[in-house]
């Protein structure tokens, strides 16, 4: 007998037999239970950080529509109900499956550089001033998401409902407003110096008594206008008509290079998403110009040769090559990404399981590598964890995620005189120039410099999971800036290598490294502190800091669809 429990110990250790591990999961946020984060449903499910949003698309889904249908319906919503993170003056990414065709598409509407800009436009006496990149007038680049929306309504809505019907709930809410929620009074107070710069922002923002607080009355009279036209004249309206002319002038008058050129020449990407695969399932996500979809799948691939589940999620073994892992990820993302349609990008290099064997053959089991020591520094790269995700599948099967955003809270800080738009700072995305220091200290290179019409780097990563039978497994993203990309591989972790569920998948407590600064970021309570001492002993520059992203996930199960939201947001899933 004794020999018997002896083999199967021997099994267990290298095979899946492991038990689903217990995670440590976040509190959620006041007066919520973790459960009022997930949803189940047999037909249709979205997942977004707002419930009005998610009822909005919810009701588009019940009408027939399908998965692009209702990711334009929500998009315009959380344009009208979180101007901190995204709208019409921003761009993104979005993912679309088509079930039918078993086919995945890539669409690019993220923000380019205007055609006046240059690689050396921030630069003041030879330095960098990072203040022209991130607030006013200068840091507006060419909002492109009017465009993508639009593209994706011409291409791959289902037919059932007009443009005007998908818009108008966002004009309504606009009209009639809504009480401003503890986060968006928060932005407010945290962004309130850059937004009364600007007599067309305080307009907004601002009442009497100063700054809007929790609890007050939001409503976007220029906002539902501005809405209106594009709903009854089509999405080109944005970019041939007042609307555009308004952007330009309030931009020009406080002194930035947008020109109506620029609007005039806007067009929409669509690309081949990226792929890979790890232990049994697909991978698939954004590609360049963001580099979500390339650094996940490569510290995928590095993971790949590393038993996770045997030591579990709370071993310091396990917690350091997660760690090493990610800070060679994010150096290849420093070195090597940007806008493949102006420099090359080796993403199949960068992504290809010989390249991922000889990293990890890189990575010491008794100690961390300093990350000055793997690659010389090329220069800095912002991005903002103040964006905004969604996952949306249909009735048919079809998914639809999406990332988008405006950089920075409430982006430039400056809003178009009349529209009610917030402009975005996607500018300060590009590597201002080599060795400046940010509030992210994330590193990037030549690849990333600033060119006219060009894309600045992100880290915005839609993905989808299809499990060994090729069926649609995850759909996910998150915002968070840098974070996205680890919150991202957090979670596929927690669902795959650690068998958790879908609401502990998302909830657990997460880690985040990203090469420079060397610093292992966890969420408080993330690992015992026997745990926590055993890496600082390795190498591991260990800090606790609350993590931003808020992962919007739906997975399927023998049931149907499980939707969640982050427990560290006020999102809500719905589902039929």
């Amino acid at each position: 007998m004794r020999k018997f429990r002896l083999i199967v110990l021997v099994l267990c250790v290298f095979s899946s037999c492991t038990k689903p591990q217990k995670l440590n999961l976040v509190d959620p946020q006041p007066g919520r239970t973790l459960e009022s984060y997930q949803a189940a449903a047999k037909s249709a499910m979205i997942a977004s950080p707002n419930p009005q949003a998610s009822q909005i698309g919810l009701e588009v889904l019940k009408k027939g529509g399908n998965a692009v249908d209702a990711a334009i319906a929500v998009s315009f919503a959380l344009s009208v109900l979180r101007p901190q993170s995204t709208g019409l003056g921003g761009g993104g990414f979005l993912l679309f499956y088509d079930k039918e065709k078993n086919k995945t598409v890539a669409i690019d509407f993220r923000e380019v550089a205007p055609l006046a800009a240059h690689r050396d436009m921030y630069l003041r006496d030879d330095k960098a001033d990072t203040k022209l990149s991130q607030d006013g007038a200068l840091a507006v680049a060419v909002p492109r998401l009017v465009a993508g929306l639009g593209y994706l309504y011409d291409n791959y809505a289902g037919g059932k409902i007009s443009w005007v019907d998908l818009i108008q709930p966002a004009i309504n809410l606009a009209e009639q407003g809504f009480k401003i929620y503890p986060r968006l009074a928060e932005a407010i107070q945290q962004r309130k110096e850059v937004l009364t710069a600007f007599p067309s922002s305080k307009k907004i923002f601002f009442g009497k008594e100063g700054p809007l607080r929790e609890g007050e009355a939001f409503v976007q009279k220029d906002l539902a206008k501005t809405l209106t036209e594009i709903a009854k004249q089509g999405w080109q309206v944005f970019y041939h008509g007042g609307i555009s002319w308004s952007i330009v002038n309030t931009v020009r008058r406080h002194g930035g290079i947008l020109d109506l050129k620029d609007f005039y020449h806007v067009k929409i990407h669509k690309m081949k998403p990226v792929t890979g695969t790890y232990r049994d399932y697909k991978i698939v996500s954004m590609p360049p110009p963001s580099s979500g979809g390339a650094v996940l799948i490569e510290i995928l691939n590095i993971l790949e040769e590393f038993p996770l589940r045997r030591r579990g999620p709370y071993n310091a073994r396990t917690a350091h090559v997660i760690t090493e892992a990610m800070r060679r990820g994010f150096m290849d993302r420093a070195v090597y990404l940007g806008d493949a349609r102006f420099v090359k990008v080796p993403v199949r290099g960068i992504t290809s399981k010989e390249y991922a064997k000889s990293l990890a053959a890189s990575i010491s089991l008794k100690k961390a590598t300093p990350s000055n020591s793997l690659a010389p520094q090329h220069g800095t790269l912002n991005e903002s964890d103040s964006t905004t995700h969604f996952s949306i599948v249909d009735q048919a099967g079809n998914a639809a995620a999406s990332t988008q955003t405006i950089n920075t809270l409430f982006g430039s800080g400056l809003a178009a005189e009349g529209t009610g738009i917030v402009l975005n700072n996607e500018m300060d995305d590009f590597s201002v120039q080599a060795g400046v220091p940010n509030s992210f200290g994330l590193i990037g290179s030549e690849a990333n410099a600033i060119a006219p019409g060009k894309v600045p780097l992100s880290s915005m990563s839609p993905t989808f999971v299809f499990d060994s039978d090729g069926r649609l497994f995850l759909v996910l993203g998150s915002p968070g800036g840098p974070k996205i990309i680890t919150a991202v591989l957090n979670t596929i972790l927690n669902m795959i290598d650690f068998k958790a569920t879908p609401l502990q998948a998302v909830a657990a407590k997460r880690m985040h490294h990203q090469w420079l600064p060397d610093q292992l970021m966890v969420e408080p309570g993330l690992y015992p502190e026997e745990v926590v001492e055993k890496l600082t002993q390795m190498g591991h520059a260990v800090e606790e800091t609350p993590n931003a992203s808020l992962v919007m996930l739906v997975a399927r199960t023998k049931e149907g669809w499980v939707g969640v939201a982050d427990p560290r947001g006020a999102g809500v899933p719905m589902g039929y």
